[in-house]
């Protein structure tokens, strides 16, 4: 019985063929009852057929898409970051176009440095610089910028050296107030601002002074400016004034800096 099945198969098949060729005048009819049997599969093939090449021609757009838009932030990102790399150089030009502005109105030899380094502890401010003892750095040279004063060269190596700048704690200038011309010692007192002390009791100075370098002690020039007051009071003892002053240079932003050497008093 199993081995007739193909020839029952084959007599199926070729049924419709013996039909059509004994009785043609019924192949229309039979094909269109056909046709109208197998319009559902048809149609249901045909979408599946449009499904899938729809879904190959989205997914297609989808990685072009997907690729365009890698590219393009690709060339977003690429562009940023030259936008960046020209806003710095901009910025760092106009930084040192004041400083060279400064420089060339300053009679003393100036060393142009860079800012490399900073003390992180809060008890004290100083800086590293780029620049040493076979560059020309001293100890005990004054350390400026555009701005005004920054303080002066503690230690020097053969390609760096260190600064203290006007806030820490333990550093002293000898200063006078522009208007009046009273002198006194400006020192940090580890906040961002500074303290002029030994100010002489009948002295005039007020709120809104400016406060420059006096040039004494021959280590800092005389007219470098240092900052502008913002409050005078006395003393414990009430026998002198003190004054709490704003400096004029933002330490917390130095780059670049001019380290002055003074030139020997007989010259």
């Amino acid at each position: 019985m199993t081995g007739k099945r193909p020839f029952y198969f084959l007599a199926f098949a070729l049924a419709p063929l013996v039909f059509f060729l004994n009785a043609p005048q019924y192949s229309e009819i039979v094909h269109q009852i056909s046709l109208t049997l197998l319009q559902p599969f048809l149609a249901t093939s045909q979408a599946i057929r449009g499904a899938v090449s729809d879904t190959a021609e989205g997914s297609h757009r989808f990685w072009n898409l997907y690729r365009n838009q890698a590219e393009l932030e690709g060339r977003v990102q690429t562009l940023e970051r030259e936008l960046v790399d020209i806003l710095e150089i901009k910025n760092e030009n106009e930084r040192l176009r004041e400083l060279l502005k400064f420089k060339n109105e300053i009679p003393e030899k100036a060393i142009a440095v860079r800012v490399i380094g900073r003390d992180l502890a809060p008890w004290r401010r100083t800086i590293l610089i780029d620049k040493g003892s076979t560059h020309g750095i001293k100890k005990r040279m004054a350390v400026v910028n555009s701005q005004g004063l920054v303080g002066r060269v503690i230690e020097t190596a053969p390609f760096s050296s260190r600064a203290i700048l006007l806030l820490d704690p333990e550093s002293r200038v000898s200063t006078m107030f522009q208007e009046s011309r009273d002198s006194g010692v400006t020192e940090g007192d580890g906040s961002s601002l500074l303290r002029v002390t030994h100010i002489d009791r009948q002295s005039t100075v007020k709120v809104g002074d400016r406060v420059i370098s006096s040039g004494l002690g021959r280590v800092y020039p005389k007219g470098i400016p240092v900052g502008e007051i913002k409050m005078v009071g006395t003393e414990k003892e009430g026998l002198e004034l003190f004054a709490t002053v704003r400096p004029f240079v933002n330490f917390s932003k130095l780059e670049e800096v001019l380290c002055i050497a003074l030139s020997p008093p007989d010259s």
